[in-house]
Parts: structure tokens; sequence; C-alpha cells
């Protein structure tokens, strides 16, 4: 019965991705408009000191800024293109973690209270709309439902070998507690997610893809060969060791979720032998697929490597190279699909069309 309850979640989600996306025949790879000028990009009116991080993007020309001092953080709206910098909201202490929904309109931000947390839902205009105590100092991971910005997955360490995931529903301000196999399960549709299981292994060469359902606490297994993934947009890569090279990661790509639609290989990432997985991003459905690369494999204890930002192109097999990268840090693609965010506190913007990249602050050079 098990067996029988898993092909049906399967062949449901395969009908729903194929009817949803009918037209659609592979990633298509092409590039943002183009501009007539060149852009300039404006630097943060703020402190280096102050400054904490950008969270995000939210218009196609606006960024969400965290800074903060004397024990209190603010979040600003900056204008990139106009310079334009206004407070949105005063959190009364500071913050620990912070996601933005995938729509754009709410705002989580865990502040510390100890030995607590408290949880705020603000809005894009920077109203308090909700908020709740959760019984953990421990940073929180994050995961908004992109189906329905209700519902959001925390995700941390209750002790050394426990794990807790929550999900916040925010209609009734309750957690409902689900089975925690991994600290960082994402949202596929308003009940499922996916995640993978490595079973306690440290360098991450093997594990176990699941689809998980939050109405029954039932889990499907997907494959038995997944070391990592991405989802976004119904649209799933998976990362394994190639069985090929030793310096070779494999990206399986499916598009409707569970459909294959190709796949690629990129160069290995390690630290100390551990595996390192890229960092992707795409702003839409069936945008392109953008990601960080190694130029070739790199084990990172040894050597800073030499990084780029590229398309994913899987129905040639290659990556496509966009602009040369300091290190393998996090991206994200704006909402028009002309630029993106990179480093590890998002303190540069990329312009995809100028090729070219552009620090928030003038930071010291290195010596």
């Amino acid at each position: 019965m098990v067996q029988l309850t898993a092909a049906v979640v399967i062949v449901t989600l395969v009908s729903i991705g194929v009817i949803g996306c009918q037209k659609h025949t592979d990633l298509q790879i092409k590039k943002p408009h183009q501009t007539e000028s060149t852009l300039t990009y404006k630097k943060i009116p703020l402190p280096l000191e102050t400054f904490k991080r950008v969270m995000g993007w939210l218009t196609k020309d606006e960024i969400l800024i965290h800074g903060g001092g004397n024990n209190e953080d603010t979040l600003y709206r900056f204008n990139i293109l106009t310079g334009k910098l206004s407070v949105l909201y005063e959190a009364k202490g500071l913050i620990l973690t912070s996601a933005i929904s995938a729509d754009r309109k709410k705002i989580f931000i865990q502040l510390a209270d100890n030995p607590n947390s408290r949880l705020e839902i603000v809005s894009s205009d920077g109203v308090l709309l909700q908020e709740q105590k959760i019984s953990t100092a421990n940073y929180l991971n994050v995961n908004w439902n992109a189906s329905n910005n209700q519902n959001l997955f925390l995700a941390y360490y209750e002790s050394e070998n426990h794990l807790k995931v929550l999900n916040w529903q925010l209609a009734s301000n309750d957690f409902q507690e689900i089975p925690g196999d991994s600290l960082t399960p994402i949202w596929y549709s308003d009940h499922l997610y996916v995640y993978v299981d490595n079973f306690g292994e440290f360098f991450l060469t093997r594990g176990k893809l699941y689809l998980g359902d939050t109405r029954t606490g039932e889990k499907t297994e997907l494959s038995d060969q997944v070391s990592n993934f991405y989802l976004t947009n119904d649209a799933l890569i998976t990362f394994t060791p190639s069985d090929f090279s030793e310096d070779a990661l494999l990206l399986n790509y499916q598009y409707p979720f569970l459909v294959d639609q190709g796949f690629l290989e990129i160069p290995k990432m390690t630290m100390n032998q551990r595996l390192l997985f890229p960092y992707l991003s795409q702003e839409k459905r069936q945008a392109p697929i953008y990601g960080v690369f190694p130029k070739k494999a790199v084990h990172l204890e040894l050597e800073a490597g030499d990084f780029q930002l590229a398309r994913l192109n899987f129905k040639k097999s290659k990556v496509e190279p966009i602009v040369d990268l300091p290190d393998n840090a996090p991206i994200q693609i704006s909402p028009d699909g002309t630029r993106s965010l990179y480093g590890w506190r998002f303190e540069n913007v990329i312009d995809l069309n100028q090729k070219n990249r552009t620090p928030f602050f003038d930071f010291p050079k290195q010596k």
C-alpha cells in the first residue's frame, strides 16, 4: 500500500507539472534585455561599521539592508540606481536571521531574546504583522513557502544530536512539528516539501532525496543517489559526485519536477574532503538558472580557487561564463533578471548585461 501511495504521489506531481508547463521544451537560455546606456550603481550611504548585510531584492531596483548599532538593528530600503535610502523597520533588538518571502511581500526576522528568540513578520512596507516566541537562541534555518506565504519552515538543533523542524503556520500562529531528517527542507507546494538525508555522513558523498507531506508526516523516496539539491519555480537540480571523474560534480536537471531534462558536469569543490555545492539562482519559471562555479576542481583548504558566474545550459551540457568572481559566494538574481546580488553579505551587484561587478562600499583593500 505504501508503494502504491508513493507511485500515486509521483504520477500526480508529474501530471501537474506537465499540464502547467506544457509549452516548455527546455530551459530557455536567453540573454537579459539590453539597455541603451551603461548603468551605474550607487554606494550604500551607511557607515561601513553599521552595515551587516543585504537581505535581498524588494523590487528590481530596490534591496533590503540590515544595519545596526547599540544593540538595536534597522532594516532599510535602498534604491541601487537613485541612491535613495529610507528606514523600513526599526527592530527592538538584534536580528539573528532574516528571510524575504518569495512574493517579496513579507519579511521574517529572528530577534535575540535569551534564552529564547522573538520571531516577527514584517510587511514590505515596514508594518509589524505578526510575532511569536520560540524556545531557542540558536540561529534558525528558514524557508518560506513560495506557493503560500502563510507557511514557513524553521529548522534548528535543539541539542547536539536532536534536530527540530517546525512549520510556522501564520494563519493560526501555531507551530507544527514535522519529521526532522534535514536542516534544510525546501517547500515544493502548499503541503509538499523536498529534502536530502545524508545519514550523518560528513563528506556528503551519499544521500537520499525525499518528498515529505506536512498533512500526513509521510515521506516518499525519490532518489537514492543525491548529495544535495536546488529547487525553485518547479525546477529541480540534484548534485551527485560523478562516477566517471574524481574531479567532477554531476548536476541533473528536472523540469517540471521529476521530469528529466538533461545533465552536465562541473568541477568539484571540497573543503577538508567535504563536498561543497554551487550557489544557484533563478528569478522566475522557465528563466535561465545562474550559478557560481569553479573553473577547475579545487580543494579550498589548500588554495583559494578561481570562480565565475555562469548560466546553466543543459541542452548543450555546459556552463556559459559571464564574469569572473573572487569567491564561491551566494547569488540572488533580481526580479527582472538583469542583475544579481553577490557575496557573503550580498555586498556586490553584478550587471548581467554589462558583465561587471560593483561593490556597494569602498571596502579597504586587503593586505
